[in-house]
């Protein structure tokens, strides 16, 4: 690894959204207290110990969080301080796991995707690494992209609504302005529908990753077949799920090869 880059990505840990319970709190508080304990440590061991210990904690006020109100995900900055514990723990699997699921909450999140695309760096040469996402086109778009489904959904009521007083009121007053703005709302509200279909099949796409240290990819879903790379897959990659069977997926990776692998290996990103 390269100490001096680790540091400069992992002193970035915000405090994060501490929720109502106060049990809740305490343990949020106890993550950032272990997060800024490993940082101060000098020997290795006891800084690696200090930062899975932040890691759990941080785990654990997610899951609170997810089983308290199953309707709202977590904030992205506690997955970004997930991701950054699980780093400095030296967990790459959890880590760009974590980041990712920061990024699919909030896909401008800067410091999140910054993170990402160094942990990436530290797995070896061979394994391909998605893409870049493409350059935002400015806060509007990057605003856009934080807006959830459900959020969509009624953004398309509203306009569907708009565009029906719009049309009563050109049938009534037979005003052409009326009529251009219903056409003008109709077609935004149909984008919005686009927008929305497009989102609902992105969340359905079954991004994972690998969180084990490492795991041997196989021609077919079995023990006992032939390994389809050289060496195993270490944690951290990314892949996409495209079959299961039984105890085993199917996956693709970001450059299109193909491999089974043990189900219990990965993690989804749409957690």
């Amino acid at each position: 690894m390269r100490p001096t880059a680790l540091l400069f990505v992992l002193i970035q840990v915000l405090c994060g959204a501490a929720t109502a319970a106060d049990t809740a709190d305490d343990v949020l508080q106890q993550a950032i207290q272990a997060y800024r304990s490993a940082l101060d440590q000098a020997q290795r061991d006891r800084r690696l110990e200090s930062f899975a210990r932040a890691e759990t904690l941080f785990t654990q006020v997610i899951s609170d969080q997810r089983s308290q109100t199953p309707d709202q995900p977590p904030s992205a900055d506690l997955y970004f301080n997930q991701g950054n514990a699980a780093l400095g723990a030296e967990h790459l699997g959890a880590a760009i796991l974590a980041y990712r699921r920061a990024l699919a909450i909030a896909p401008n999140h800067r410091r999140a995707r910054q993170n990402l695309e160094f942990a990436r760096t530290l797995l070896p040469d061979w394994v391909p690494v998605p893409d870049t996402d493409a350059i935002s086109f400015g806060s509007f778009f990057d605003w856009m992209q934080t807006i959830q489904v459900r959020q969509w959904n009624g953004i398309a009521a509203v306009v569907f609504v708009l565009v029906m007083v719009l049309a009563a009121v050109y049938l009534r007053t037979d005003k052409t302005v009326a009529r251009n703005l219903a056409v003008v709302f109709l077609i935004v509200w149909i984008g919005v529908l686009a927008k929305t279909w497009m989102l609902r099949s992105d969340a359905t796409e079954r991004a994972a990753v690998v969180l084990l240290p490492e795991v041997t990819a196989r021609s077919a879903d079995s023990i006992n077949a032939p390994a389809t790379f050289r060496e195993p897959l270490p944690g951290g990659v990314e892949v996409t799920i495209i079959d299961d069977r039984d105890d085993w997926v199917r996956v693709q990776l970001s450059d299109g090869r193909e491999a089974w692998l043990p189900a219990s290996a990965i993690d989804l990103v749409a957690s």
